[in-house]
């Protein structure tokens, strides 16, 4: 069965089903526009992993990126989380090697840094004004609360 029929018969089952104000279980059906905020934001974190993977290879474990790759892979953890509770299927990156650029220097790499934590909060701030259940809320918040606070800090720092 093809992902976008799967997403159909997931919101033709039971939307409403769900209390969406409720923390203690995830609900098990997502409308089409949840399940893309979650797609648009792994793959962003996806991204940005592959981004700082490619400094450590070219730089050697250079901070901020040594640090800040954890926290990467801990938030698409944190996504993969909530596609697993809705048994939905965890998207694979879609990124490929040849996607990232190389950088001429670690400053240079670090502004791409800064950018990359700006662009990742704006994907995030796009999907607030959904009603997200509050998993998916609590996530999306805590992601972006990094990337801002602590990622987009460290980068502007060593650019």
């Amino acid at each position: 069965m093809h992902t976008p029929m799967l997403l159909a018969l997931f919101v033709a089952v039971g939307t409403g089903a769900c209390d969406e104000n409720s923390d203690s279980a995830a609900p098990q059906v997502q409308d089409q526009e949840i399940v893309a905020a979650m797609e648009a934001a792994i793959q962003d974190e996806y991204k940005a992993e592959l981004i700082y993977q490619k400094v450590i290879e070219d730089f050697g474990e250079v901070r901020p990126f040594v640090n800040i790759i954890g926290a990467e892979v801990r938030h698409s953890e944190s996504l993969a989380r909530l596609f697993s509770a809705r048994d939905l299927p965890v998207p694979q990156s879609q990124w490929k090697d040849s996607d990232i650029p190389g950088f001429s220097s670690i400053s240079a790499a670090c502004q791409a840094g800064v950018r990359a934590e700006i662009e990742n909060a704006e994907i995030y701030d796009r999907f607030f004004a959904l009603n997200l259940p509050a998993d998916v809320r609590r996530v999306f918040e805590n992601n972006r609360r990094a990337s801002i606070e602590n990622h987009l800090r460290a980068f502007q720092r060593c650019s």
